[in-house]
């Protein structure tokens, strides 16, 4: 089976995934959705996740400081930071993109998931490696914030594969184009 690297992500309808501080309480404002958004099934698919040293660094802080949320699941934090020991995950100070998904590709086998934040998303999409985009639009504008895909993003063409509502939220699943050049 072929590794995907899966961007799966929610974003305001303006296009923030976070306001001015990181903060996400807007994402838990629409209440929850029925059907879900199929998030176990996309995790029970997961072999490994990747983010950034911010995001990594908002969940351990703020999100949730009790208990890691991914126990059990390989966890990649790129950073330039020197990172403190944390048994959940592993940290690299290699550059985000090709280098970070082969050392994860040989070591795992399945979909990966690339969390985020908007810096380390541009950094793969540079190399055009994610293969899925599953962007989750959430009803709120928020004026400001961190947006999904901050300045310098390298012009990217994709496929829609679907596109539906889920109660209030909209739901945009993207395949990368392979039929033009990235």
């Amino acid at each position: 089976m072929k590794n995907k690297l899966i961007l799966y992500i929610a974003m305001s309808l303006d296009g923030y995934i976070a306001g001015k501080n990181g903060d996400i309480s807007f994402l838990d404002e629409t209440p929850n959705p029925s059907p879900d958004l199929g998030y176990e099934k996309f995790y029970r698919s997961l072999c490994a996740v990747i983010l950034g040293g911010n995001t990594y660094r908002q969940i351990k802080n703020d999100l949730s400081p009790d208990q890691w949320p991914y126990e059990g699941m390989p966890c990649y934090v790129c950073t330039r930071r020197q990172p403190q020991y944390d048994p959940n995950v592993q940290f690299t100070s290699l550059p985000p993109g090709r280098q970070v998904l082969d050392f994860i590709t040989k070591n795992h086998s399945g979909n990966i998931w690339l969390m985020g934040g908007g810096e380390i998303i541009r950094c793969f999409m540079h190399e055009n490696l994610i293969d899925q985009y599953y962007i989750y639009v959430m009803p709120t504008v928020l004026g400001s914030g961190i947006p999904l895909f901050p300045p310098e993003f390298p012009k990217t063409n994709l496929k829609l594969e679907s596109c539906k509502n889920i109660g209030e939220i909209v739901e945009l699943i993207y395949q990368k184009n392979t039929s033009t050049p990235a």
